[in-house]
């Protein structure tokens, strides 16, 4: 946020009724905007590709690394195996079974 518009809202909270509030709603607006946007992004990005990695779950346990692989050409660009990892203990947990395997890497299974 640039400085102009933080002491524009201070300004106006403190009682300055001269502050164009077009503007300063613009400004914010904007700033909103900008700080969003990757987090929007990423939030879309795990969305369209949690189908496809619910589409290669099944009985056989499989680490993160496995599953990448099998649908790996079918994951938007730049989904790697940390995301799909991220995906499986996340936003997939209640249809994921998570196998700890010790010193070895966690498998997953679709769950039952």
């Amino acid at each position: 946020m640039k400085k102009s518009t933080l002491e524009s809202i201070r300004n106006y909270l403190n009682g300055d009724e001269t502050i164009d509030l077009t503007v300063l709603k613009k400004e914010i607006n904007d700033e909103w905007e900008r700080t969003t946007a990757k987090s929007r992004a990423n939030a879309d990005l795990y969305a369209n590709a949690s189908p496809i990695v619910e589409k290669v779950l099944d009985d056989t346990p499989r680490t993160s690394k496995e599953i990448f692989a099998l649908c790996e050409n079918e994951l938007p660009e730049g989904f790697t195996a940390n995301k799909v990892q991220y995906l499986l203990l996340h936003q997939l947990a209640d249809k994921v079974d998570k196998h700890v395997n010790g010193k070895n890497a966690n498998t997953y299974t679709r769950k039952k």
